[in-house]
């Protein structure tokens, strides 16, 4: 069968042969078919047959089918503006002039639908296309943008996302530009927003999150205190990112110089929570007082809990001692051990001590 005939089956009343169809047509990659797939795709009733217009798409190089496919991001039917992102994303670095195209758009839903795209694929554009969303006059395209920085090389990058984190502008806005901070920031921007949020006290309720993720990352041991405080007063919602906040800040700076009653306290503290994940990381921070000898003995104690978040706790917590007097406890629990997860992180900390 020609490539015409092919063509004139998209319209065929049977589902099967429109799909026969559009996979011939992606298979042949020849661009005459780009423009009967675009007509027939806005019309098709059947997901079925869509999915294999787009599939056939997929395969034909021709730069045209991202400019189709960016004329589809206008589609009432969320659908079809969906799998025309996803055609996009499947163009990898290609995309980019098209891309500078959407962003420059009048239509702020064109410029947000680029942000999507821009955030699944690989570019070394990537950085200067963020910059140009994290300018736009739209809010919604801002925050599409601050959600999708995963890194960051480009030190004026991050001062614009510091500046969008300062500006006291929509609420947002500014805990979204406060996340990426999260993910992307260095001491000068953790600085910067500690003047304007000189505790976590008197930081607004809906930016602590972000702001205690800034600070495990970047924080000094002068930090300490002021979150072992917070532990004990804060909310109980807050209480996963303040444990997380210190482990992370230990991490870093060390438990050398913590006064024992720290480590007491989390003892103490440990036997009455309740609520899985928090047991775990507190058993987790625990670990960077594992040169304690009563808090050693305590995890070692944990391997033989009947509940296997605190078996895995106290796995991770002795994996970061490192304490050699362990092994035989973990070698023993080994044995014994019956759940999968729990012995792969049993073999992974001995594997890792040599073991």
């Amino acid at each position: 069968m020609g490539m015409e005939e092919t063509i004139l089956q998209l319209s065929s009343p049977d589902e099967c042969e429109r799909i026969y169809a559009a996979e011939d047509i992606g298979l042949a990659g020849l661009s005459e078919g780009i423009g009967p797939l675009f007509q027939r795709v806005v019309e098709e009733p059947s997901q079925a047959v869509r999915e294999a217009i787009f599939a056939a798409l997929a395969q034909i190089p021709d730069t045209s089918v991202m400019e189709r496919a960016a004329q589809l991001l206008t589609s009432d039917d969320s659908g079809i503006r969906n799998q025309a992102v996803e055609l996009l994303q499947s163009r990898g670095g290609a995309v980019v002039p098209e891309l500078r195209r959407l962003l420059a758009a009048d239509d702020q839903d064109l410029r947000k639908f680029a942000v999507d795209v821009l955030s699944r694929i690989e570019t070394p554009e990537i950085e200067e296309l963020l910059g140009i969303a994290l300018g736009d006059s739209d809010a919604n395209v801002v925050v599409t943008a601050l959600e999708n920085i995963r890194h960051c090389h480009s030190p004026a990058l991050r001062q614009t996302v510091l500046r969008h984190a300062l500006s006291g502008a929509h609420p947002m806005l500014v805990l979204s530009a406060l996340e990426a901070l999260g993910r992307i920031g260095d001491a000068e921007c953790y600085r910067r927003i500690r003047e304007k949020f000189p505790t976590l006290e008197a930081t607004p309720s809906l930016y602590r999150q972000p702001a205690l993720k800034l600070l495990g990352a970047n924080g000094d041991g002068g930090d300490l205190l002021e979150l072992w405080t917070f532990l004990t007063t804060c909310e109980a919602n807050l209480r996963s990112a303040v444990l997380d906040a210190l482990s992370s800040l230990l991490a870093r700076v060390g438990a050398a110089g913590i006064p024992e009653d720290w480590w007491i306290s989390l003892l103490a503290r440990l036997t009455g929570i309740t609520a899985p994940a928090e047991r775990y990381q507190t058993l987790v921070l625990l670990g960077h007082f594992g040169h304690c000898e009563p808090v050693l003995e305590m995890l070692t104690a944990y391997l033989q809990s009947p509940l296997k978040i605190d078996r895995l706790g106290a796995i991770e917590a002795l994996s970061k001692g490192r304490r050699e007097n362990a092994l035989p406890m973990m070698r023993s629990r080994l044995q014994l051990e019956t759940d999968p997860e729990v012995r792969q992180a049993l073999k992974d900390t001995l594997r890792v001590n040599g073991q």
